[in-house]
């Protein structure tokens, strides 16, 4: 009982190292390209909004999203996409909290475009890289199929 509480807490470490040197890592190059990341504040996209969604919110899309954001965005979204997950608590303040895709808001604008551009291209200045190097445009338009099912 005791080996496993502390495999867990080396678990909890490794994984918690691994996410603040991939944040630290790749901030700097986020922040040196404002053409592919924006800012934390509200706002909106209006090109972003206009960009149509080409992967239908069909449930085999949702479900690959799913897929997606178990293993890309859980750890700190959160299981269920309340920005709960377990990196929240290793966040450095004033960083702004992951966001709650339960609660209906999006302060970077809520279509399908604006979804994809924050996945695709991060948020500057917070915890949200970009995922362009890392998913296909496919399966970011999943996952956005999938976390709009979250939303109220």
């Amino acid at each position: 009982m005791r080996s496993a509480s502390a495999v867990t807490l080396l678990t909890s470490v490794v994984a918690a190292a691994t996410w603040t040197f991939s944040v630290t890592a790749l901030e700097p190059a986020q922040t040196a390209k404002p053409s592919t990341s924006h800012p934390a504040g509200p706002h909106k996209h209006p090109d972003a909004a206009k960009e149509k969604n080409p992967v239908k919110p069909a449930p085999a899309s949702v479900a690959a999203g799913k897929t997606l954001f178990d293993a890309n965005c859980a750890s700190c979204h959160g299981a269920t996409g309340k920005g709960d997950g377990k990196m929240v608590s290793m966040m450095t303040p004033p960083k702004p909290l992951p966001a709650d895709f339960t609660d209906g808001t999006w302060l970077h604008g809520g279509t399908d475009g604006e979804i994809f551009t924050i996945i695709r291209d991060g948020v500057r200045g917070t915890g949200m890289r970009g995922f362009a190097s890392r998913m296909k445009p496919d399966d970011m338009w999943h996952v956005v199929n999938y976390v709009k099912t979250l939303a109220p």
